[in-house]
């Protein structure tokens, strides 16, 4: 089922190649989601998740939605994001719920704020990195194989939104951090 976020924060993005984050298996391209608690987001994702789950496990599906949610099998938590080896909450997930989303195979299409399409991995990193705002288009499915029951999200999409502050380091510089550097236009081309 298809979901659009609208302005949230994204963390830990691997959009322009698959990479394998902790002990989440294959590379793969993802991302985490920093959802506001009470926003028309959770929402969105709570009816989107209990569609998926009724429509895959018809009559069975509240019993396997608590099974999943104790069994934390569930891609959005109403929670933040810790990390699984010290239980520390990740930076900007304090007191915040948390989508994780992943693609194996097909990459995740980029816009900036104007809707053109980035294709350029340099370029993808740097105007999405952990701590912007971005719009995403994600699809949530449910899994019933011989890996277990799992209500997944795969990240389909982000445009970015604007500026937030970076987690884990600084935000990517602009041409406004050089403008007083910049040569002089006339002089570079006498």
């Amino acid at each position: 089922m298809e979901v659009r976020l609208k302005n949230v924060r994204i963390a830990f993005p691997a959009l322009d190649k698959p990479v394998s984050f902790g002990n989440e298996g294959e590379p793969a391209y993802q991302a985490k989601f920093i959802i506001e608690p009470g926003s028309a987001e959770v929402k969105l994702l709570d009816d989107a998740i209990l569609a998926t789950a009724k429509e895959k496990w018809k009559d069975k599906a509240d019993g396997v939605m608590e099974m999943l949610k104790e069994d934390k099998k569930l891609c959005f938590v109403h929670g933040p994001y810790k990390n699984k080896k010290s239980g520390e909450v990740y930076a900007g997930f304090e007191g915040k719920f948390s989508l994780s989303t992943r693609s194996p195979k097909t990459q995740p299409t980029v816009f900036d704020q104007f809707n053109r399409e980035v294709k350029d991995p340099s370029e993808i990193k740097r105007l999405i990195y952990s701590g912007c705002f971005v719009h995403a288009k994600v699809d949530i499915w449910a899994q019933d194989n011989s890996y277990g029951r799992r209500i997944n999200a795969n990240i389909a999409g982000v445009m970015f939104a604007k500026e937030g502050e970076a987690f884990g380091g600084s935000a990517p510089a602009t041409g406004d951090d050089f403008a007083d550097l910049k040569a002089d236009e006339d002089e570079a081309l006498a």
